[in-house]
């Protein structure tokens, strides 16, 4: 059995029914901030009675921010599925013509004489069926919440969760009684000073009972004992504490030290720990069904650590049918660290929550299989983005964000409405997919065969190079040989990278455009578009060998960098520059890392570079806008000759 669905009415940020769908096993909600993953995890809990929720308030109640709307009533729906034998008993009046169970709970906002909110809750499709009460015992919904006091829960009191795990360990009356007879007997040796072991704590009781005569006398006097707190169960089990030695193994008790004096870190592992362990034994006890709930686990860890506990998670969810575990995070460690499949984004919408749960996606195998393997933590950001430019690689990943600004400063001028002035303002992620690998990652925002055009609601952008097909030609000496083609903007040449075919489906999608280099490849084009001399200079200055003075790169790169980009519409002089400048990126004596932090250097220190257009229709996609070829060409009209 396992949760479903959920739908929630009124509830928070849900003007209208929101519906949330789920996975059996494990569960991971991610989503920018406000989006609503705090809203399901609660409305999760408050349909379960989950003990440690507080009491509903007006603010519960869903309020526009900008209209007179507000809602009078709550209302959430939970659905279950996939019930045993014994489930679809148990659960019997909970249950649908289907055996799925349903349960209602609305929640009207006209308060009682008490104060309270008018509760009703129900199962199955009527609301005037018959429901009972017990059946609750047979739900365990266990709560860990984001922004924890870790220490506070580990230490004695009545907001201990070890007191939690210990009342899950006593189911046994005779057993609960034992421990407290124990610990009453022990209690009345101290105060009755058994064997005159104790007499200091009787000295200070006569002290006290001494003063009081003598300075009230006899007739407004009173008499005190003295005694350890309460001795319930209750009380026993708040009044222990837990203690923490900083390696595994340890036995000697006097070692162990307070935990406040622990790390956040490492409180909020033994607070964690401290669920699991309640857990373990909840499921010993035989509830049919326990959810456990996570707000942001990360909080305080070091990734190794969010990776070992998210995977130790995926491993209890699959050895457990009786499990299902929701977690939220804003960790890109943790959602790379799981199946793809476990993976629902939710994002905020101006009535509610729309979520996208990524198993429904249908992924092809090979895709899925690549995904689980290559989602790193730097491409799981494309979950956490408002937008996503797919690059092929290191180049474009590095100077996109600072050409990002040149861009949209540009696309503003004169503008209403105005896009951010950068990626990282816009949300949008730049993503290196190593090559072109852009099939694997586009089906998480569309289908390019058009079937299920909506997926992830997020804007996605690819740029790709053309790379033209070689041309066989016969050498001087009869022998067929292959060239590559540098062309210009005037030669009509085929393309040789196969996803260029791609393009035109995804231009039918909603949410993902893929943009093709008009010539070779990004640093061709880059160079052609009018970027001859900055880059050539480049190359000059990164250039380890050689004279300037002399023959060879450094001389040839000061000779390209003099002309300033003046060619006079010499194109087969632009082409043979552009080739030059190309072929000597990717030298063994520079690279393209190299040239690309150093061309960014440039940039960010003011020197002026012209953008592509393909480049340009690229970064305005995936930060929202429209590109309007036509006014962002007369802006930048200058010549590129």
């Amino acid at each position: 059995m396992y949760i479903s669905e959920l739908e929630i009415d009124g509830y928070k940020n849900c003007n209208k029914k929101s519906k949330i769908s789920f996975n059996p096993g494990i569960n991971i909600l991610v989503g920018e901030n406000a989006s609503g993953k705090t809203t399901i995890i609660d409305a999760i809990r408050m349909i379960l009675r989950d003990s440690e929720q507080g009491y509903i308030t007006e603010n519960d109640f869903y309020k526009s921010f900008e209209k007179d709307d507000q809602k009078r009533n709550i209302l959430i729906n939970l659905k279950m599925k996939n019930l045993s034998p014994e489930e679809k008993i148990t659960f019997l009046s909970w249950c649908n013509a289907d055996f799925e169970a349903e349960l209602h709970l609305e929640i009207e906002k006209e308060p009682n004489q008490k104060g309270y909110f008018k509760k009703s809750i129900w199962g199955g499709k009527a609301k005037s069926s018959a429901f009972e009460e017990e059946t609750f015992d047979n739900i365990d919904a266990i709560y860990l919440p984001a922004l924890r006091n870790a220490e506070e829960k580990l230490t004695n009191g009545k907001k201990s969760r070890l007191a939690l795990l210990l009342k899950h360990q006593y189911k046994d009356d005779d057993r609960k009684e034992q421990l407290v007879e124990a610990f009453s007997a022990f209690n009345h040796s101290i105060i009755k000073n058994k064997d005159s072991k104790y007499s200091e704590i009787e000295q200070a009781k006569t002290d006290i009972n001494t003063a009081i005569k003598e300075s009230m006398g006899t007739v407004f006097g009173q008499s005190v004992n003295l005694q350890f707190s309460e001795s319930s169960f209750a009380s026993i089990l708040q009044n222990i504490k837990m203690v923490f030695f900083p390696h595994i193994g340890e036995m000697d008790e006097k070692k162990f030290r307070d935990v406040a004096i622990n790390s956040l870190g490492y409180n909020n592992l033994l607070y964690i720990a401290t669920v699991f362990a309640e857990l373990e034994v909840v499921n010993k006890n035989h509830s049919l069904f326990t959810v456990l709930l996570i707000e942001e686990p990360e909080a305080h860890l070091h990734p190794q650590i969010q990776s070992k506990l998210i995977k130790y998670l995926q491993k209890m969810a699959s050895e457990k049918e009786n499990l299902q575990i929701v977690v939220t995070t804003h960790s890109a460690v943790i959602a790379a660290s799981v199946g793809i499949d476990a993976i629902i984004h939710i994002k905020g919408i101006e009535d509610g929550i729309s979520s996208k749960k990524i198993r429904d996606f249908q992924l092809e195998d090979n895709i899925k299989k690549y995904l689980n393997r290559w989602m790193d933590i730097t491409k799981s950001t494309i979950l956490f983005s408002k937008g996503v430019i797919l690059v092929e690689g290191i180049c474009e990943a590095m100077l996109l964000p600072a050409l990002a600004t040149i861009v949209l400063a540009e696309y503003n001028q004169g503008r209403n409405q105005k896009l951010p002035n950068s990626l990282e303002e816009a949300g949008v992620s730049v993503v290196n997919v190593n090559g072109i690998n852009f099939k694997y990652f586009f089906p998480l925002f569309c289908d390019p065969e058009g079937w299920d055009d909506e997926r992830l609601p997020i804007r996605c952008s690819g740029i790709t190079d053309k790379d033209p097909e070689t041309i066989e030609i016969t050498d001087a000496g009869g022998k067929k040989i292959k060239r590559k083609i540098y062309p210009i903007e005037t030669e009509e040449i085929k393309g040789g990278n196969e996803v260029i075919s791609l393009a035109t489906k995804l231009e039918l999608t909603k949410q993902a455009r893929l943009y093709v280099s008009p010539l070779k490849t990004f640093e061709y084009d880059f160079a052609m578009c009018g970027n001859f001399a900055l880059m050539a200079e480049v190359i000059r200055e990164g250039w380890q060998k050689g004279d300037e003075s002399k023959s060879g790169v450094k001389n040839e790169c000061k000779i390209i960098s003099e002309k300033k980009n003046k060619y006079d519409g010499d194109n087969e002089n632009r082409r043979n520059d552009a080739k030059y400048i190309y072929e000597h990126i990717d030298s063994n004596e520079l690279g393209k890392g190299i040239f690309s932090q150093l061309l960014l250097e440039k940039i960010e220190q003011g020197e002026k570079v012209k953008v592509p257009d393909y480049i340009k229709k690229a970064i305005i996609w995936s930060c929202g806008g429209d590109y309007d070829e036509g006014r962002m060409s007369r802006e930048n009209s200058e010549s590129n000759l």
